[in-house]
């Protein structure tokens, strides 16, 4: 479970790096906002909230989806610390992809 919401988050951080001027910012704003939460629904509520903003707010216009999985468990405990470190990886791996793309190519 924790590898398919590894992959979603990923997947995103690519989306919303490919299909926005400021992907960059974007992201590193993601992933600000829901890395200090502690609670599982408060770091579902940020996640959605960013997410939907993202897809909703036409100057942005990101085309995105949330992944079901993380609203049919109820997460505590290790599980919530799992689950949120799945997501801030797959996050942080696209930003981290990207910018080893860009030195690659500058060099």
């Amino acid at each position: 479970m924790y590898d398919e919401i590894y992959n979603w988050a990923y997947a995103v951080g690519r989306t919303i790096l490919e299909q926005s001027d400021k992907g960059d910012d974007l992201l590193r704003a993601l992933i600000f906002n829901i890395r200090g939460e502690d609670l599982p629904g408060r770091f579902l509520e940020k996640l959605s909230s960013r997410l939907t903003e993202y897809k909703t707010n036409r100057n942005i216009g990101i085309d995105l989806s949330m992944q079901r999985r993380l609203f049919e468990k109820k997460w505590y405990g290790d599980s919530f610390r799992y689950m949120k470190s799945a997501v801030l990886s797959g996050l942080l791996n696209s930003l981290g992809a990207r910018t080893q793309r860009k030195e690659e190519a500058s060099s």
